[in-house]
């Protein structure tokens, strides 16, 4: 049986702390630098880290709410990340919504 912090297979963990926040920070600073890179899509840093939670779904979807930076505005954030890291090529998928923002900006890579 799990332990009350432990998610159950499949279910959204309580929100990460530790080591697993900071590997789930680490996994979204450099999806965003890969995400600046591509020349087409925007160039986001991370200001402020509100929550972060983890599933297991054929590999991990991570949960972000976040703030983040574009240039001088800093915008309330929704980031959602798949990471598959056993796939070669697009293991990783980032999905961002910024409020008072129609687009949502998606890659996968």
């Amino acid at each position: 049986m799990a332990e009350q912090n432990e998610p159950l297979c499949g279910g959204i963990s309580s929100e990460l702390q530790g080591a697993d926040l900071q590997d789930a920070l680490d996994i979204l600073n450099t999806s965003l630098d890969k995400l600046a890179g591509m020349g087409d899509k925007p160039s986001l840093k991370v200001v402020k880290v509100k929550s972060v939670t983890s599933q297991v779904v054929a590999g991990t979807l991570y949960r972000y709410k976040v703030q983040l930076a574009q240039g001088d505005a800093i915008k309330e954030s929704d980031v959602k990340i798949w990471s598959r890291p056993w796939l070669s090529e697009n293991g990783t998928n980032i999905t961002i919504n910024l409020e008072g923002d129609d687009n949502v900006i998606e890659s996968t890579f």
